[in-house]
């Protein structure tokens, strides 16, 4: 194995360790604001839906594989930059709970919220998916 296999080889390691450590922390972070991980420091008032895990564990998954294709490949566009961060947003909001987030309450209002944002949480969640998946698959085949 010549120097620059070698040099490749580490920078996949590297890269794969960089995503996993992203994608953990963006699960802990995101689970213990969502209280989708039990904790005493956050009150959630809505129910937990099956896919609301769904569309944690798949935005925290995606957004750890994103890191790691773009830590090895060191430059990104803006384009894809902001897909992701539009997936992990949009994500955040699906499985968030709507009336614990206070900035969602002050821009829409109870009403607002529980009659049209809470329905539809889901289409939110597989809309972020598909932002992440996309972002993952163009920041690949640029490699």
């Amino acid at each position: 194995m010549n120097k620059k296999q070698k040099d490749n080889k580490k920078a996949k390691i590297d890269s794969m360790v960089v995503g996993t450590v992203i994608g953990l922390a963006i699960f802990v972070f995101l689970g213990i604001i969502t209280v989708l991980i039990p904790n005493s420091l956050f009150v959630r008032m809505t129910p937990v839906y099956f896919y609301d895990y769904i569309f944690f564990v798949l935005t925290s998954i995606l957004s750890g594989v994103y890191v790691a294709l773009w830590h090895y490949s060191r430059n990104t566009n803006s384009k894809r930059s902001c897909m992701t961060v539009g997936g992990i947003v949009a994500g955040f909001f699906s499985f968030g709970c709507a009336i614990c987030n206070k900035l969602l309450i002050l821009v829409l209002g109870l009403t607002t919220i529980t009659t049209y944002f809470m329905p539809i949480q889901p289409i939110l969640g597989v809309f972020g998916l598909i932002l992440l998946s996309y972002a993952i698959y163009t920041q690949y085949r640029k490699l």
